[in-house]
């Protein structure tokens, strides 16, 4: 069995042990189209939807702590390096599937609720999204492998929910376009870097931590 392989595989088994707690996802989706529709934004609803993602991802922590799943991945033929490029895995096709639904989502919404899609916020909102989900996963993940996820959840993610809570409020409640005009001005002529941009960024801020990952988790007793 190659490195590739032994890495899909843990991949599978996280998916695996996180299967159960994908039933939420539902019940927050519904939050997140209720929030859309009740603020008439369909952007809100996109943003949050990677919120929730965040959660999802991160619940294989909790599931693999409660079972004792550490143990387990101590007698595979798996190395530890191995385990965490699996578990960024797992978290990289959790991120692109609700990446997927949150542009469904914004599709379906804002024809619903104005009739029309605005290219701009619509791509601008996926790219945010998208880095936003990078930077959470980026920032948490580290954290639950060195505490625990039952240890930091809480003190990890609460910011994370309240930093994009207050974006969402400041665009809101601001006109927040007017002030980076000419930003706006080069994106509507260069729409498709939007969703490069986002993409590189979440990509790069999951790399940046999956080598601090790998420096905790391999030094860690099991």
């Amino acid at each position: 069995m190659n490195r590739a392989t032994r890495i899909t595989s843990a991949a599978k088994l996280d998916f695996y042990a996180a299967k159960s707690s994908m039933s939420m996802a539902f019940v927050l989706m519904i939050v997140a189209v209720a929030i859309g529709f009740v603020t008439h934004g369909p952007y809100y609803s996109m943003i949050l939807t990677m919120v929730f993602g965040v959660t999802s991802s991160g619940s294989v922590f909790s599931v693999h702590e409660k079972c004792h799943s550490d143990k387990l991945y101590g007698i595979l033929p798996l190395k530890k390096s191995e385990m965490i490029a699996g578990r960024y895995l797992y978290g990289l096709v959790i991120g692109v599937a609700y990446l997927l639904l949150s542009a469904i989502l914004g599709l379906i919404l804002s024809l619903v609720i104005s009739g029309k899609v605005d290219a701009l916020p619509y791509w601008a909102s996926l790219a945010f999204a998208f880095a936003y989900f990078g930077f959470a996963v980026g920032v948490a993940y580290p954290v639950y492998l060195k505490f625990s996820f039952a240890k930091a959840y809480v003190f990890t993610m609460l910011p994370m929910y309240l930093l994009a809570v207050l974006f969402l409020v400041v665009t809101h409640k601001t006109n927040l376009v007017s002030g980076i005009g000419g930003a706006v001005a080069f994106f509507t002529s260069h729409i498709a870097l939007l969703p490069v941009i986002g993409l590189i960024a979440g990509l790069a801020l999951m790399a940046v931590s999956i080598v601090i990952a790998n420096l905790i988790y391999t030094r860690k007793e099991i």
